[in-house]
């Protein structure tokens, strides 16, 4: 039986016309069903882990990436086949699916497509679908969540960079990577499962969802007038070509910072160190044909 999850009020109150439209295509099917509505953060993570405890596996998740998050960190350690009814902000993860944008329509391909299975990240005790990462990227969005009412998508995170611009002042970490552990200042770094962050910013463009290894991108401490350059690049996925820019693949990785935040799946978590490692073929998916 499938179990829907969903989040009314994401994207500004779009997720109820949603849901609507999500129950009628699987009454049209006769398709078995339930649903639960999450009223509050945390909700959904606790939805999703009443359904796997009582022995189902199938969840629908209709919100935004923050609906999935909470979603995946309910069920991750045990197998669940997941469909997306993508309405959010932002939608960064479905975007590296190749899912149409329309909601509705990425559900309906979702059903008729074929199963595949995908790696999630893991981060201390949390998981994510998408990307995680710290530095410059996480004070755009903070700052960001001050003009979301402005609009949505890429809107609110350009905003949020200029903001970023005025108050960002590097990061000093201890990094380990292929047994090697180094100390060096950075500008940010990425650990990619998924490609796009921020509404649709390429910011790891050659993560594979199923490959059993992470994307790994470190930009050098800089300057503002260098970070500018890098963002004008960063969007498109360009920005992996620039000197100042590493980038890498591995299952493992380590970092420390003191006070840091940490971003998973645009969701923001302090933390003062992490080990990032992969867990493959964690989940199933839909794959759709492209047209």
């Amino acid at each position: 039986m499938l179990h829907i999850i969903g989040n009314e009020t994401a994207g500004s109150g779009r997720g109820e016309k949603i849901l609507h439209k999500v129950t009628a295509i699987l009454d049209g099917m006769k398709t078995e069903y339930k649903l639960d509505l999450t009223k509050k953060a945390g909700d959904a993570e606790r939805l999703a882990k009443n359904v796997l405890d009582k022995g189902d596996n199938e969840i629908v998740c209709v919100g935004g990436d923050g609906t999935v998050y909470e979603i995946v960190n309910g069920i991750a350690g045990r197998f669940a086949k997941l469909f997306f009814v993508p309405c959010g902000t932002g939608n960064d993860f479905v975007k590296t699916l190749g899912y149409p944008k329309d909601p509705i329509a990425a559900f309906k391909k979702q059903l008729e497509g074929t199963p595949e299975l995908i790696d999630c990240g893991k981060v201390n005790d949390r998981y994510f679908l998408n990307i995680s990462g710290g530095g410059f990227d996480v004070e755009v969005l903070k700052q960001a969540s001050r003009f979301k009412k402005l609009g949505k998508g890429l809107v609110p995170y350009l905003l949020g960079i200029f903001a970023a611009l005025k108050k960002f002042k590097g990061m000093s970490v201890e990094m380990t990577l292929d047994g090697k552990t180094v100390k060096k200042d950075i500008t940010i770094f990425s650990v990619g499962n998924g490609r796009y962050f921020g509404g649709g910013m390429k910011s790891v463009p050659h993560a594979i969802v199923d490959d059993g290894l992470f994307d790994l991108i470190i930009a050098e401490k800089m300057g503002r007038a260098k970070i500018l350059k890098l963002l004008s690049k960063f969007i498109s996925g360009k920005h992996t070509e620039l000197p100042c820019i590493s980038e890498t693949r591995c299952k493992e990785f380590e970092l420390s910072c003191p006070g840091m935040t940490v971003e998973l799946d645009g969701e923001l978590v302090q933390m003062d160190s992490v080990r990032y490692e992969i867990i493959p073929k964690a989940f199933e998916i839909r794959k759709i044909a492209l047209s």
